[in-house]
């Protein structure tokens, strides 16, 4: 079996159709390539910015942001309110919480987060960055480069390695830190799993260094307000609610984002958004469609495994937006039709007739990752936390607010209660790939199960286990119960 951490002399930076998809901005005015050999990759500014459209399209994996990190936090934390109807094995196990060590989403998901990892190791490596003569060229790089290797060690990190506690040493395994490029087997070694709160300082370096590099703007690409909102998601799972508060509060007075109109006009979007912060960019030519496939029951889109249940309609308020139900569906349907944020799904792929969500409902839409409006809601928690003086011109309870009355729902007129955050955040955020890591941040049990359940977290593939003796496997997957 071949280690995570080995590489052909090939680089895997796949590129169908980019001038196509990236036309708009002037990294790609070159001719698309299928791989670059090793040797002559990175000899030339031209092919250094090729393989950081690499990194951003290994990014769109379906197996890290481009689906897996959003499907395991929702399984690992469905209860009541989502069930997964469909017939494939692993998402079972997933939302059963019986995940096998050779279960191949796990698998995937781990050497993908890695493959992304190599990338950015090898366009930061020192003489890769020599060869861009102009310093402004070299920040872009680096910046994208630890935008993406930083979100990606902390994503993984949270997955694959026990809750963060706030107070403690944070001493168990997280994932192992690989900092340095592989470009050939020679340069793969065995590598231990890093401590949790190591893997969370080297998120925090690589993120803080992208926030200091990057430009306010930066097409589609990463800028320093994505990288500060990566920065208030991770301050917040940390329980660093000043920096949280801090980050999310450069974004928002940025005055670069707004709401859109209503919720659902945040999603299905082929062009930008002026909600979304940093998204991952989707055309009918090149496209990860894995959230659509599986959200979705609609004509054409989606095969509707993941059906949402009424009791959890129920907890909106009849006027909000966001719980709204439409029923008058039928089976001539696309996502162009659909005007609430649930519908009857329709498609004849395999299940319809359940409820399904309107957040994924077109292969070809770009996949937003942040939103502005969970920059008010980290705003408002980190705030309420921390007490004392808010970070902001807001209360907490303004800030909720803002969000509740975009979606018609009752605002506040007294003094929110955690209870109160607590819930906006699962009303605006669900299926969106946060409900596990925010349960376990409240340290809220999973059903019957503790926050920090062996159980809620992944096993460590067993190919890795097989050819790496250094690693550690999570006990709940080892009968250390």
């Amino acid at each position: 079996m071949k280690n995570i951490l080995f590489a052909t002399k090939k680089w895997l930076l796949i590129l169908p159709l980019l001038a196509g998809l990236f036309a708009c901005n002037d990294k790609l005015d070159m001719k698309p390539q299928q791989s670059i050999d090793a040797s002559i990759a990175l000899k030339s500014p031209e092919n250094i910015k090729t393989a950081l459209v690499g990194a951003y399209l290994q990014a769109r994996s379906s197996s890290t942001f481009g689906g897996s990190f959003n499907e395991f936090s929702e399984l690992l934390a469905a209860t009541s309110d989502m069930n997964f109807i469909g017939t494939y094995a692993q998402p079972r196990e997933i939302i059963q919480k019986q995940i096998t060590v050779t279960n191949s989403y796990v698998e995937n998901c781990w050497i993908d987060g890695y493959g992304l990892i190599n990338i950015c190791n090898t366009l930061l490596d020192p003489e890769t960055l020599a060869v861009l003569e102009k310093q402004e060229d070299k920040d872009i790089v680096e910046g994208e480069a630890k935008f993406l290797r930083g979100w990606v060690i902390f994503e993984m990190t949270r997955l694959f390695g026990l809750p963060y506690e706030p107070g403690s040493q944070n001493t168990q395994p997280g994932i192992p830190i690989v900092l340095t490029p592989t470009k050939d087997v020679a340069d793969a070694v065995p590598v231990a799993r890093n401590t949790v709160e190591q893997c969370y300082a080297q998120a925090i370096a690589d993120l803080t260094a992208a926030r200091d590099l990057l430009p306010e703007q930066n097409g589609v690409y990463a800028t320093t307000y994505a990288a500060s909102a990566v920065l208030a998601r991770l301050y917040l799972q940390q329980g660093d609610f000043t920096n949280a508060a801090t980050e999310a509060n450069k974004v928002i007075e940025s005055g670069l984002f707004s709401l859109t109109a209503s919720p659902l006009q945040a999603f299905n979007n082929r062009a930008t958004s002026p909600e979304v912060i940093f998204a991952l960019q989707n055309n009918i030519a090149s496209n990860t469609s894995t959230l659509t496939v599986m959200y979705a029951s609609l004509n054409g889109m989606g095969r509707g495994d993941y059906d949402i249940q009424p009791g959890f309609l129920a907890k909106f308020d009849p006027s909000d937006l966001r719980g709204m139900l439409q029923e008058d569906t039928d089976p001539s349907f696309t996502i162009a039709d659909i005007t609430d944020m649930y519908y009857i799904g329709v498609g004849t792929i395999l299940n319809n007739g359940g409820i399904n969500t309107s957040k994924w409902g077109d292969y070809y839409a770009n996949i937003p990752l942040i939103r502005l409006a969970e920059m008010y809601l980290i705003r408002a928690e980190a705030n309420f936390e921390k007490g004392g003086s808010p970070i902001g011109p807001n209360t907490p309870t303004q800030d909720l607010n803002i969000v509740r009355a975009r979606s018609l729902a009752p605002v506040y007129t007294g003094t929110v209660t955690q209870e109160q955050i607590r819930a906006e955040r699962y009303f605006e955020l669900c299926w969106e790939g946060h409900r596990l890591h925010d349960l376990k941040r409240w340290h809220s049990n999973v059903g019957d199960l503790p926050y920090n359940a062996g159980n809620l977290i992944l096993p460590i593939p067993f190919r890795e286990m097989e050819v790496n003796d250094l690693l550690e496997q999570n006990p709940w997957y080892t009968g250390a119960k």
